[in-house]
């Protein structure tokens, strides 16, 4: 009978698995745009960002990465295309100063909450001689956000897919976060939202993965 490898490692998803965005995107694109004069539905803004967030992260994936794009520069005209879709005609000046206050607004707690239960779940897991780390798809805004909403010292280390340079479910970030620790697949389980991109991406390297369900689902 073979013993069991011991847990070394454990990785998780950020957005919908540790934090969620407070209301919805369109309610933050909408509160943003007042602050600057420009009055739009939440729900129509929020129907646009689904839209053109999974057509810029077609076109330009991994936040522009490969087409050596600034990650301010892919949310700024993703944006700028919401609100002109919502209102063609509300002057470039404004839609430059919402777009830039957007982008450093989803740094803040204003735009995120931690998700019931995650933090318990998070210390919980501290208690033990393993490592944990984060492994998402996001730009190197990450640093700033996890640190605003006070959970950056509960991990040993942060993976933003744009920095590391693929994104989920790519093996490469997953194999990055297992040199990272020391250890073995066998060894590393990761929790995340997303079937595809966390729990067979995961299982993909060898790892043991965990599928969560969340309210945004």
């Amino acid at each position: 009978m073979t013993n069991q490898p011991l847990l070394r490692l454990v990785t998780v998803d950020v957005t919908n698995t540790l934090i969620k965005v407070v209301g919805s995107p369109g309610f933050q694109y909408a509160y943003i745009g007042r602050k600057h004069g420009v009055t739009m539905d939440e729900n129509v803004l929020n129907g646009l960002f689904l839209k053109y967030y999974k057509q810029y992260s077609q076109k330009y994936p991994n936040f522009g990465v490969q087409d050596m794009m600034p990650a301010h520069v892919w949310w700024d005209s993703l944006v700028k295309d919401c609100f002109r879709a919502a209102d063609s005609t509300i002057q470039e000046h404004k839609l430059d100063k919402i777009a830039t206050d957007l982008f450093f607004h989803y740094t803040t707690p204003k735009a995120w909450e931690i998700l019931p239960g995650a933090l318990g779940a998070i210390k919980d897991l501290r208690r033990y001689p393993i490592k944990i780390g984060v492994i998402s798809n996001w730009d190197h805004r990450l640093y700033k956000v996890l640190l605003t909403m006070k959970l950056r010292p509960y991990f040993d280390f942060v993976l933003p897919s744009s920095v590391v340079g693929v994104e989920k479910p790519e093996s490469l970030i997953f194999y990055q976060a297992l040199k990272d620790a020391q250890c073995q697949p066998d060894e590393a389980i990761h929790f995340g939202d997303s079937l595809e991109k966390d729990f067979i991406g995961a299982q993909n390297v060898g790892m043991g993965a965990y599928l969560l369900a969340t309210s945004q689902e």
